[in-house]
């Protein structure tokens, strides 16, 4: 029995050491790296020397640009690279581990911020996000992040604009002796998503160097050039608009009566000029307001309120004409004017009816009638040319404007080349 015992206790421990060996050989490398990196290195202390930072985004998408607030909404990718000599070992001491990661509140991390920003919303923090080590202590830090930026907002030429809004990261406490920043590249767009409002036009950057609390810091700045797509406001203001106004000059100079009762062309003027006042308070909302540039599209919807009033004002000339025809001494229209109008002077008519011969004679009433009638004809015509020159015009501006394919294209080109840091 006593052997048995023995036995079987032999076995037990030689059972269990061979585990331990077994995880301490296969499985516990990885839990030995962790705990000596952690051992030898100071979270809050940098690297001796000056840190060279390779600094890189990708631009995911453009979540909105805000014109009355002058900022812009975007989604990033970004990806910071920087060797620590204290996160480095020996591959050949934990069996052939070459990358680690390690947990991002355990190491030292430069304080890169966005100096323009509003607001950011780091979409990793309920997450346990790590950071890749590799054992040459090079740490990969990456992160998607939300950033809403300043953009000054150009409106002269709304809606056929171009921004350019600008994101600038920099070191908060370190001076440019202790932390560089560099970007190996361009902006990446491999994920990007387009946005329905705003056409991607081009992303560029640029180092330069940022004076904040009497510290020369180094910083990056990424450019992004967006244009909008305007169909949406032609056929949402300018065609309503252009509908209200040319309906009104019909209606301004359309044959009423023969009477000289025309006073309702006064109210349908006023009523033309209150309703596209309205809708060009939807364009005053939308964009900044500014002192300084009047927006292309509030331009062309005073425009043709000055046309509407000008035809309503107008026609008191018409109603006066046509009233002359009703006035106690007849006289005829001048010679001049029937040249202008291409009105032929008309005689007397005689007919035969019932055997017997009448004479019809166009009275002075007829003639100022006529008159009235040509002129209501010749300024219509007047008006709604000159109203609808600037509305084609604009059209013709937005098909111009090919945003769609120039964004495809830089899309296009962008992988090709993205493709190289992948």
């Amino acid at each position: 029995m006593q052997c048995s015992f023995l036995t079987i206790f032999i076995f037990i421990t030689t059972v269990t050491v061979g585990v331990a060996e077994f995880s301490e050989q296969y499985q516990g490398s990885s839990s030995r790296l962790t705990r000596h990196l952690l051992e030898k290195h100071n979270k809050c202390s940098p690297p001796d020397g000056r840190v060279d930072i390779s600094h890189n985004i990708e631009l995911v998408h453009i979540i909105g640009i805000n014109e009355l607030n002058q900022n812009m909404q975007v989604l990033v990718y970004i990806v910071q690279q920087w060797t620590d000599a204290s996160l480095s070992w020996k591959v050949e001491e934990f069996r052939g581990i070459k990358h680690t990661w390690l947990p991002e509140h355990s190491i030292w991390i430069p304080d890169i911020i966005v100096f323009n920003t509003l607001e950011h919303k780091m979409l990793l923090e309920a997450v346990r996000s790590p950071i890749k080590v590799s054992y040459t202590g090079e740490v990969t830090y990456a992160y998607p992040a939300i950033y809403t930026v300043l953009c000054q907002i150009g409106i002269a030429t709304f809606p056929f604009d171009d921004q350019v809004c600008k994101i600038r990261f920099a070191s908060w406490a370190y001076d440019e002796d202790k932390i560089l920043l560099n970007a190996s590249h361009k902006p990446l767009l491999k994920n990007y998503s387009p946005n329905e409002e705003w056409a991607l036009q081009d992303v560029d950057m640029a180092r330069k160097e940022y004076e904040h609390e009497e510290t020369v810091v180094s910083e990056i700045i990424y450019y992004i050039k967006v244009a909008r797509k305007p169909f949406y406001y032609l056929i949402s203001l300018v065609v309503p608009s252009y509908i209200i106004c040319v309906l009104s000059i019909a209606g301004l100079f359309a044959r009423f009566s023969t009477k000289h009762e025309r006073q309702e062309r006064f109210t349908l003027g006023v009523t033309a000029i209150l309703s596209m006042a309205v809708l060009s308070l939807v364009v005053t909302e939308k964009v900044p307001h500014s002192s300084e540039n009047v927006p292309l599209l509030i331009v062309y919807m005073h425009f043709i309120i000055v046309m509407v009033t000008i035809a309503t004002i107008l026609t008191s000339t018409v109603m006066r004409v046509h009233a002359k025809g009703f006035r106690t001494h007849f006289l005829s229209p001048p010679n001049w004017i029937r040249k202008v109008l291409l009105i032929a002077r008309k005689h007397a008519n005689f007919f035969q009816q019932h055997g017997k011969v009448y004479m019809d004679i166009h009275t002075t009433a007829e003639q100022w009638g006529e008159v009235s009638r040509r002129m209501d004809y010749l300024l219509a015509s007047v008006f709604i040319i000159i109203i609808s020159t600037p509305t084609l015009y604009l059209f013709y501006m937005c098909f111009q404007m090919d945003h769609a394919t120039a964004e495809r294209v830089l899309l296009e080109n962008a992988k090709r080349r993205d493709q190289l840091y992948y």
